[in-house]
């Protein structure tokens, strides 16, 4: 995503928080109809934003 402005990304890791912090909190989240749209780049690299804040997201549930 080298090319993308930064309000885009800004957009696409705020919507990887998002969604990783629905999954924590046990809401379904489909994340192939999530980036269904995008093209190759753009997946592999908020597929990339999502499971690390996944990852956080339920490391922090944990602790509560």
């Amino acid at each position: 995503m080298k090319r993308q402005d930064k309000d885009t990304l800004k957009n696409f890791d705020f919507l990887a928080r998002s969604f990783a912090r629905m999954h924590a909190l046990g809401q379904p989240v489909d994340i192939d109809s999530v980036t269904g749209n995008m093209n190759d780049e753009q997946q592999a690299w908020f597929r990339g934003r999502y499971e690390h804040y996944r990852k956080q997201a339920e490391r922090a549930r944990v602790i509560e």
